[in-house]
């Protein structure tokens, strides 16, 4: 086991790169960050051992820096590549308690992010393994190639992608933008535009205000919610399914609210418009 602790009472920025293993950040209060590295056997020593753990100074904030052999691998033409098999018996856990309000940018190989707390801004990279984080009071970008993705909360906008695993998102402030090629989409509410596109999976948008709203799967049943208040224009397809909506006329179209521009297009599926 290794470990070290540093002052951070400035902006700070983690950068976590880890081969393999689990990578578990939480944020606190106070202004001190702790990094301990785990892991079991020989190999798994020696990796914690070459482990780069370093704070920088970027002059407007700090950069902690966790790279655990980054050479095994790297994003080349955005997709990642491993260079070497991944083997459990060289896994290697990272645990990082940081200031509330610390920037995440995680990339891995085959491993969980567990991200409690809250954030400025996450973006994370990872070939195989799930990303659950809690709270991100900024901009969240996450891509997996296969693994579920789930967040708490976004103030601002979220960007999502995975092409094997599910998307499940509190609300978010601003826009929001995933696509996944198998996997269901679960989305609370959004207070921007949405785009979501998926090959096969089930997708629901709980509740939006304004803006465009842009639904594409080939496969899987659609849902979303507009928000009582909101006017509402429709182009609405599915080929083999049903095309279902429960927005009243009335009040609520009378052109004095906001307006959502709302576009989804099924080959084998339902969709339903309900008011949230």
């Amino acid at each position: 086991m290794r470990t070290e602790t540093f002052s951070t009472p400035r902006p700070l920025v983690l950068d976590v790169s880890l081969p393999r293993g689990d990578v578990e950040v939480e944020t606190v209060d106070g202004q001190e960050t702790t990094v301990e590295l785990t892991g079991t056997g020989e190999r798994a020593e020696r990796r914690i051992e070459r482990t780069v753990v370093a704070l920088n100074d970027r002059g407007d904030h700090d950069e902690l820096v966790v790279d655990c052999d980054v050479e095994d691998f790297g994003f080349q033409a955005k997709r990642l590549k491993l260079s070497i098999s991944l083997d459990r018996h060289d896994a290697i856990t990272i645990r990082v308690r940081a200031p509330h309000g610390a920037t995440l940018r995680a990339q891995t190989g085959s491993a969980d992010v567990r991200a409690a707390g809250r954030y400025g801004e996450v973006e994370t990279k990872t070939a195989s393994g799930d990303v659950s984080v809690d709270e991100v009071e900024r901009t969240a970008k996450i891509k997996v190639a296969s693994g579920d993705v789930q967040v708490a909360r976004v103030g601002g906008s979220f960007r999502g992608q995975t092409a094997a695993g599910d998307v499940n998102v509190g609300p978010v402030g601003g826009d929001a933008e995933i696509k996944t090629a198998a996997g269901d989409v679960n989305v609370d509410e959004v207070g921007g535009n949405v785009t979501v596109h998926s090959a096969s999976g089930d997708l629901r948008v709980g509740a939006v205000t304004k803006g465009s709203v842009e639904l594409k799967s080939v496969s899987g049943d659609m849902l979303v919610g507009v928000r009582r208040g909101s006017r509402v224009w429709m182009d609405v397809k599915t080929v083999t399914g049903d095309a279902t909506s429960e927005l009243e006329t009335g009040a609520d179209d009378d052109g004095e609210g906001p307006l959502v521009e709302l576009k989804a297009t099924a080959m084998s599926g339902d969709i339903k418009i309900v008011r949230a």
